[in-house]
Parts: structure tokens; C-alpha cells; sequence
């Protein structure tokens, strides 16, 4: 509940969400929420004009075409948001925060939902996303996700950080599986 948003020597605790995108910080939800009358395409140009305040309109549409090929949908562009899959959504929602071309992407439990094919599937774009240069830093419950992409694991109960280090240590930490499986672990 508490706590202070500090990024490239800037507070951006009380700063608006498009403040935050201006700065670099690029952010996707477990709960995705698309314009779902617009088209995949005209959804990342909202995120493409919006992340960079004063973006010429010939460098928001190459933005989200590079967008659009990095995630995928390039072959979904014209299709009304509102008609994707899960998969589709998700990736739509991270398409859409890759096009305010952050610095640091926030995920927030994005693979939640997804059966293991597709959060294999997407676990495979985020890789795609850090090899492109853009850093993530992601919450996330699904273990096998947290093995792929973390070079670090911080892990929290209840609000209190209780292990950090490699997949590996904190996985073998007793407090952590105490957390997450239970006193007989």
C-alpha cells in the first residue's frame, strides 16, 4: 500500500499514469482492457501517440508496425480488439505498452489464465522483449514463468520481502516454501 516509485532519478510516486509513460515506464495488467471496437492497430497507436507526448504520426505507425511484428499480430492488426483470444488479449496488452517504447516494462501476473502451452508461448515474447533492449520487471505466481525470465526473484508474503537471489536459492529457501506450500513442505 505504501512505498515510493523512483526511476532514472525521477519520483513518479504521485505522477500520472501518462507521466509515467513520458519517463519510460511501460506497464501491462493480468486484466487486460482493450478498446474492443477499435482495431489491434488503432489500439497501439493510442499507446504509440500517448507514451511519447508531440510523436510525429509517420513515427507512431512505425512504431507499431515494429510492434506489431515483434508480438505477432501483425496478421491481426485489422481484426476489432474485442474479437481476440486470451492469448491474443494478452499479447495485445503487451503490445500496447511496447509501443509508449518504455525503458522499463512492469508486468503485473500477465501469463495469469493462460493455459501452460500459451504461457509458454508468452513467456517466449517477453525473452523476445528483453533480447530487443527493454528491461521488465514482472510479479508473478506461475513458477515454471519465474524460472524462464528472472535473473533475480524477490519474493514477498504478505508485504514483506523474504527471500532474493537466483531462481535456484530462492527456491530451496525454507521460508519461501513455507509461504507457498505450507508448514509440512
Amino acid at each position: 500500500d505504501g512505498g515510493r516509485i523512483e526511476f532514472l532519478g525521477s519520483d513518479l510516486t504521485r505522477a500520472a499514469p501518462e507521466v509515467r509513460a513520458w519517463r519510460g515506464l511501460g506497464r501491462a495488467f493480468q486484466i487486460v482492457q482493450p478498446f474492443p471496437e477499435m482495431s489491434v492497430r488503432e489500439n497501439l497507436m493510442v499507446g504509440a501517440l500517448y507514451g511519447k507526448p508531440g510523436t510525429p504520426l509517420p513515427r507512431a505507425r512505425a512504431v507499431v508496425r515494429e510492434v506489431l511484428e515483434l508480438t505477432g499480430l501483425g496478421s491481426k492488426a485489422e481484426y476489432p480488439a474485442g474479437e481476440l483470444s486470451l492469448l491474443e488479449d494478452k499479447r495485445l496488452e503487451l503490445a500496447r505498452a511496447l509501443a509508449t517504447q518504455p525503458k522499463l516494462l512492469l508486468l503485473d501476473e500477465v501469463m495469469a489464465g493462460l493455459r501452460p502451452a500459451e504461457a509458454q508461448e508468452a513467456v517466449r515474447l517477453v525473452q523476445k522483449i528483453r533480447a530487443s533492449g527493454v528491461s521488465v520487471l514482472f510479479i508473478e505466481h506461475l513458477m515454471p514463468v519465474v524460472r524462464a525470465l528472472a535473473d533475480r526473484v524477490v519474493v514477498m508474503d504478505y508485504g514483506q520481502v523474504i527471500a532474493e537471489g537466483s531462481y535456484p536459492e530462492v527456491a530451496q529457501n525454507p521460508r519461501v516454501r513455507e509461504a507457498y506450500l505450507g508448514r509440512t513442505a
